[in-house]
């Protein structure tokens, strides 16, 4: 597969007056085209800020991030606005960020490619087509007010796309809205994704959402502590310290608290509790 993200050992730290404030401590992620991810963790993990680096607005302090093969640790400001632009899709977990309320919708996807110098036909031929692609085809010439909150989130999600990124950035992109359109919402992503080879990463704190995408990364202390699910085994990230974090609940029913012991054995490693006989 062909990679669409890496960062390497990347590290972010927050200045707050006096105070330095370490959001992200040295993460390695992999992402691949056409992956549809999702990022969950607890307030403060550096989910947020990963998703601000990827999409060109905030600049790493050390470490390398790649996004289809442009580098982001060396991007002017100039270059920075253009990336952002064009090289991604950003959908805010304020969605009414991406949309202009005075303008129709139609005219709401049509500004990006205006302000990119698109011809005329080409703009409205890419809007209609999106609009189709999420079922607001017969809004078109709606104007957003009108719009409920689904068709709206839909709205700015072909604002999102306009310009036909390969990466789309979404940051708690259901939060405003209730369970039955959240989850279209999620479909929706899904297929773009596997039917239109769109690589979707989607900061979310609802693990039943995070579960219906084709992988989840849990990030805690601005690293990756596990990523993927299938059925009762989670695969958990190393870092390049050998540094591995556990989840809590794998720790609470495997009656781990403070210590564990570790040992070598046939086909693996074995992870018990301090003082803990051998078992099977």
């Amino acid at each position: 597969m062909t990679r669409i993200i890496e960062c390497d050992n990347l590290i972010k730290i927050h200045k707050q007056g006096n105070l330095e404030v370490v959001a992200l401590q040295g993460l390695d992620f992999k992402m691949d085209k056409g992956e549809f991810i999702s990022i969950v963790g607890k307030s403060g993990a550096g989910k947020s800020t990963l998703l601000q680096i990827l999409a060109g607005l905030e600049v790493p302090s050390a470490g390398r991030v790649e996004v289809a093969g442009t580098d982001l640790t060396d991007l002017t400001s100039k270059q920075r606005v253009t990336y952002y632009r064009r090289g991604v899709g950003f959908l805010w977990q304020d969605f009414t960020r991406n949309l202009l309320p005075y303008l129709k919708a139609i005219q709401n996807i049509e500004l990006p490619m205006l302000l990119a110098g698109v011809p005329t036909r080409r703009r409205k031929k890419r809007s209609l087509a999106l609009l189709e692609a999420v079922g607001l085809r017969s809004n078109a010439y709606a104007r957003v007010h009108t719009l409920s909150g689904g068709e709206q989130q839909r709205l700015a999600l072909c604002v999102a796309l306009a310009l036909g990124p390969q990466l789309l950035l979404a940051d708690e992109p259901t939060g405003e809205l209730d369970t039955e359109t959240s989850l279209g919402i999620y479909d929706l992503l899904r297929r773009m994704s596997h039917d239109g080879g769109l690589s979707v990463l989607v900061v979310t704190h609802d693990v039943a959402l995070a579960q219906r995408t084709d992988r989840v990364v849990r990030l805690a202390d601005g690293r990756m502590a596990t990523q993927g699910r299938f059925e009762t085994h989670e695969l958990l990230a190393v870092d390049r310290r050998g540094m591995v974090q556990l989840p809590r609940e794998l720790l609470i029913e495997a009656g781990i608290e403070d210590e564990l012991t570790a040992r070598l054995v046939e086909g693996g490693i074995l992870l018990e509790p301090s003082g803990g006989e051998d078992g099977d």
